[in-house]
């Protein structure tokens, strides 16, 4: 029976435009099913294209191959090949990394032919090819050169082939081991179509049963010596099975290149701690902020004034700002809901009054209104030191941290329950109706005990000392203007006198004080856009609020673009590793090409090599972000006073439980795709032929 048929095969190399050369011209062969088959020739008589073309390492230029009655084409190469031809190389070409009993596996493997059955057959063959069972898990690499070449030929015949070709297999042996080789083929020949090529005239006659002689790229001699009989080899019936051989090559790649690997994996760490650092900060940047502002003693304390124009021609728009009417503000329905609207006393009790401590006086503090220490007005959880005044008084005070900490510098103790002497004095004239000067003095004096610490939001924070509005108001009812109340005989105090300012008076501080009526009302100070367009709220909680958002956004930006610089710094190293990977490991690729893997298994060896850094990266990133975030969050809060600024949406993102490392798998897998694949696609692709001579 006819196994192997060439008719007219043909190989032409093109020297230049105008010359040809023939490697083969017209060669018509016909091999049976068995038989050890000998192909000498001198250097350049055609030989070596004539096995490559039949083992699918060459293609011909002209001619048709037909195996078995199925001719060779384009389409069904792959199947073509894999399932019918082998090849033993004169170089061995293991993989020299993988153990004997690996390389000898891998054929079958790369067919998806069932472990323990690849196994099986592997030990068979190492067995019939008179390998020493205490060698199957030795490297490759640790062996002689007689017992890689038995290796190879194991490897070549453990998926039953119909044609085994051999190129040079004694080339680089001893005598001894020469002869060990060809009986092994010989008798191998008995039920299988083994082609040979060798230099060794003597061992082919000794060996061949026929001896084709090349030429000049032509068959100038084909002779039988022995008659073939062929023995039927017992049919091998292989269980399939999705065992992959790629992700053993590609996990003895990885600890084969770990160092190299090293750098992927720190730049991938460095990308993915940063996409979780950004992440944790767009999250929680927001809620951070608002939490950070609550922790302002006074917040919920402002100012509401109106704008009035002075002068509206042309291009110059003159505006000053006035009291607003009394009547027109309690009647707004959202502003008496939510703020008691009252009487602002800054004009002749500033915030930065004299204070003084056993006649030494403390610069820098400033002294700041709340409504009440009552419950519903203050929040209690700021307090880390001494107590809330039991009575809303003048002569009981709180100062926040810094405060605490001058002062205690200062005076040399812990300043809980110390006396401070807060004082200012201003004398104002009045002008009767009748043309005459009033002069009163308003002198404020109070001794006010410190009872209580609060610890607020740092950023741009002052030292401040707290007192209550409430208390400051029937102070101001009690205190009256002597000299003006004695001038119209009635009794006038400096609440009346300030409440019954005209409302572009210097007196009236041309604003009134706004207090949150509660303290859960909070959310609402947010809320700029529910005034009158003429009306101007100030807060300085919103100013530190908005200032506070702003630096926040100019970190976020830097945060995105050294995100971005990661990112491109990391696929770029991604990929010049993979593609060193891929142009060092040419020779293994074409090995395994000639074992009947195909380009995308290939391509697949360096896609899960790149996979196992990318999930170990991942993993150490996850659980790295934890304790960096932590970290991130200590510092901010000490620099800043702002809380979980960034928190990390690990267990549930939009709603979704662990939707978010979900989203990062698919980002890193998908990155490593493209730093991986798209350089390996656009690497030059050398034949199979020129890959293994170049390695050679």
């Amino acid at each position: 029976m006819n196994t192997l048929i060439l008719k007219n095969i043909s190989k032409i190399y093109s020297i230049n435009k105008a010359k040809e050369f023939y490697a083969l011209k017209n060669v018509s062969l016909t091999f049976p099913s068995s038989g050890l088959h000998g192909v000498i020739g001198k250097s350049g008589s055609g030989k070596s294209t004539l096995i490559n073309i039949i083992a699918n390492i060459d293609k011909p230029t002209k001619g048709t191959i037909t195996l078995n009655g199925n001719q060779y084409s384009k389409r069904n190469k792959h199947k073509f090949y894999q399932e019918k031809v082998s090849i033993v190389f004169q170089q061995y070409h293991l993989l020299e990394r993988l153990s004997v009993i690996d390389n000898v596996a891998l054929p079958l493997l790369i067919k998806r032919i069932n472990k323990k059955q690849a196994y099986k057959l592997s030990r068979e063959a190492l067995e019939y090819v008179n390998i020493s069972e205490t060698l199957f898990n030795q490297k490759c690499s640790t062996l002689s050169g007689g017992e890689k070449q038995r290796v190879a030929v194991a490897r070549a015949i453990v998926n039953k082939p119909k044609i085994l070709i051999c190129d040079e297999p004694t080339g680089a042996l001893d005598s001894s081991n020469s002869i060990d080789v060809l009986n092994i083929l010989k008798d191998y020949s008995k039920h299988t179509l083994v082609i040979l090529v060798s230099h060794n005239l003597q061992l082919i006659n000794n060996y061949c049963d026929r001896i084709i002689e090349l030429s000049d790229g032509k068959v100038i001699n084909d002779y039988y010596k022995n008659k073939i009989s062929y023995q039927k080899d017992k049919e091998h019936k292989y269980r399939k099975s999705l065992s992959s051989w790629v992700s053993k090559i590609a996990f003895n790649n990885f600890k084969k290149r770990f160092k190299r690997h090293l750098f992927v994996f720190i730049s991938l760490v460095i990308s993915i701690l940063m996409a979780n650092v950004v992440s944790g900060f767009l999250n929680g940047k927001d809620s951070a902020i608002k939490n950070a502002c609550y922790r302002q003693f006074d917040f919920g304390v402002g100012t509401v004034s109106e704008e009035e124009y002075v002068s509206n021609s042309g291009l110059l728009k003159l505006v000053k700002s006035v009291r607003p009417d009394y009547f027109s503000l309690s009647q707004d329905a959202y502003i008496s809901t939510i703020f008691d609207i009252c009487l602002n006393y800054s004009a002749i009790l500033p915030q930065n009054p004299q204070i003084l401590y056993d006649d030494e006086e403390i610069k820098d503090l400033t002294y700041n209104p709340i409504y009440s220490f009552e419950d519903q007005h203050i929040n209690k959880k700021l307090f880390i030191k001494g107590s809330v005044p039991s009575l809303d008084t003048l002569y009981e005070v709180v100062v926040n941290k810094k405060a605490y900490e001058k002062i205690k510098r200062i005076i040399k103790k812990d300043p809980i329950n110390e006396p401070l002497s807060i004082k200012y004095s201003l004398e104002v004239n009045y002008v009767s109706e009748y043309g005459d000067v009033i002069s009163d003095s308003f002198i404020y004096d109070i001794k006010s005990r410190i009872v209580g610490v609060v610890d607020e939001l740092s950023y741009l924070s002052t030292p401040k000392i707290y007192y209550s509005y409430t208390a400051l108001e029937s102070y101001m009812q009690d205190y009256l203007l002597v000299n003006l109340s004695t001038y119209y005989a009635n009794d006038i105090s400096w609440y009346d006198q300030i409440k019954n300012a005209e409302y572009h008076s210097y007196i009236s501080s041309y604003s009134y004080l706004l207090f949150l009526k509660d303290y859960r009302y909070k959310n609402y100070l947010f809320d700029v856009d529910i005034f009158k367009s003429d009306l101007v709220f100030t807060s300085n909680s919103l100013v530190i609020a908005d200032s506070l958002v702003n630096f926040l956004d100019v970190a976020r930006y830097a945060l995105l673009l050294f995100l971005i610089i990661s990112l491109i710094g990391t696929i770029l190293i991604s990929s010049i590793i993979a593609f060193t990977n891929y142009s060092e490991d040419r020779r293994n690729s074409a090995i395994l090409s000639s074992l009947g893997a195909k380009n995308s298994e290939i391509s697949d060896i360096y896609l899960n090599e790149s996979i196992i850094t990318s999930f170990l990266s991942l993993l150490f990133s996850f659980a790295l972000s934890i304790p960096i975030s932590s970290l991130i969050n200590k510092i901010v809060y000490k620099k800043l006073s702002v809380n979980n600024l960034v928190c990390i949406p690990f267990f549930k993102f939009l709603g979704i439980p662990f939707l978010y490392p979900f989203i990062f798998l698919v980002g890193v897998l998908f990155i490593t795709l493209i730093s991986t694949l798209l350089p390996i696609s656009f690497s030059k692709r050398n034949s199979i032929k020129e890959e293994l001579q170049n390695n050679d």
